[in-house]
């Protein structure tokens, strides 16, 4: 396990801080009574933000930009966060973990859409129900993303050549269910020419097999990944936009990649409707519930409520706006009212359209 502590109203520290005994998780604990005085109760206290991934990847970098914010907005200003990073079982250890501290507050967690769906596809994920579970919403779920897939110029420059080429176009990805690869594996599963190789460590083992041309197509083909990171793309005028989706991709970057407007997702290929339905429960699954955070279940209603409504304020705080811009992580929060919404457009999918779905985001 690694650890790392923010104290409230300090720097944000991405160091890991040596072991610390205050993070004790038990059920047998009693939960801190209904109308207990808040202030008091979270004055001078450790919060623990449960991480159920490694450090240096996008949920820990929300959880340790949150433990430098949420606290200015938490009744009584706690005096610092403890970042807990448990990684193990896909997410499942963080989540156990989180379910089962002790329900005073003091204790959030991370959780995965991928655990979402899973209950949803009636998968019994130990500690953790999905009716009783307190969700207090994701910082990302509701941002802004322009997503655009782009092909290696030596192979295609459109969508129309590529259906001429007689054999898929390859992609790849470490395991179903990541909401950047969710266009390309409708477009697989619905019988498109695409093919999505899963197994890859990660997105930079992914974008490095693109780069060294072990793959066709890369589903990142956007301004705030590009330009960091594969700058030389741009230089080589690597990037051939096939489709986009999600939200439109500005002119302004399309002129850097020099390609003109591609065409939407679902005017590059024939889906039915309810292909299509499956596609966006698909994108509310997993867009509008990615990095997101919970708390124990039984947490007290007046305890719950204040951490929605830090949750909120901090989504609106500009300083937190600009120092997730600089990280490079969307800002727009989805509440738990959002999570509702795509849960009963899930429920109301028609059998066929559960089949694809579960295909696009489960093994």
């Amino acid at each position: 396990m690694v650890h790392g502590v923010v104290k409230s109203g300090s720097s944000w520290s991405l160091a890991a801080a040596a072991m610390l005994a205050a993070l004790i998780f038990s059920v047998s604990l009693p939960a801190r009574a209904e109308g207990q005085d808040l202030a008091t109760h979270f004055s001078g206290k450790t919060v623990n933000i449960v991480v159920g991934s490694a450090p240096g990847g996008g949920y820990d970098t929300y959880a340790r930009l949150v433990a430098r914010f949420v606290g200015k907005y938490l009744p009584g200003k706690p005096a610092a966060f403890l970042v807990q990073n448990m990684p193990g079982g896909g997410g499942l250890r963080g989540v156990a973990a989180t379910m089962k501290a002790r329900p005073d507050g003091l204790t959030i967690g991370m959780l995965h859409p991928r655990i979402i769906i899973q209950e949803l596809f009636g998968k019994d994920i130990p500690d953790f129900d999905l009716g009783t579970a307190r969700f207090l919403g994701s910082f990302a779920g509701g941002a802004k993303r322009q997503f655009l897939v782009c092909v290696r110029r030596d192979i295609t420059t459109s969508w129309e050549e590529v259906l001429k080429l007689g054999r898929p176009i390859k992609g790849g990805g470490s395991a179903p269910g990541d909401f950047v690869g969710l266009a390309t594996s409708f477009v697989e599963h619905i019988g498109g020419p695409i093919k999505v190789v899963y197994g890859y460590g990660g997105v930079s083992e992914v974008e490095a097999a693109f780069d060294r041309g072990e793959l066709d197509y890369t589903n990142r083909c956007n301004e705030d990944y590009v330009f960091v990171r594969y700058p030389h793309w741009l230089e080589k005028k690597m990037l051939a936009p096939l489709f986009w989706w999600a939200d439109r991709p500005s002119e302004a970057w399309l002129r850097r990649i020099g390609a003109p407007m591609p065409p939407y997702l679902f005017d590059v290929l024939k889906a039915t409707e309810d292909q299509k339905k499956a596609f966006k429960v698909a994108v509310g699954l997993v867009g509008s519930m990615t990095i997101g955070f919970v708390m124990p279940a039984a947490v007290s209603d007046d305890t719950y409520k204040a951490w929605r409504r830090a949750f909120e304020a901090t989504a609106r705080d500009s300083d937190f706006i600009k120092a997730a811009e600089v990280a490079m992580m969307p800002v727009g929060m989805a509440t738990p009212e959002d999570y509702e919404r795509t849960f009963r457009a899930f429920r109301e999918l028609s059998p066929d359209s559960r089949a694809l779905l579960k295909k696009m985001v489960l093994r």
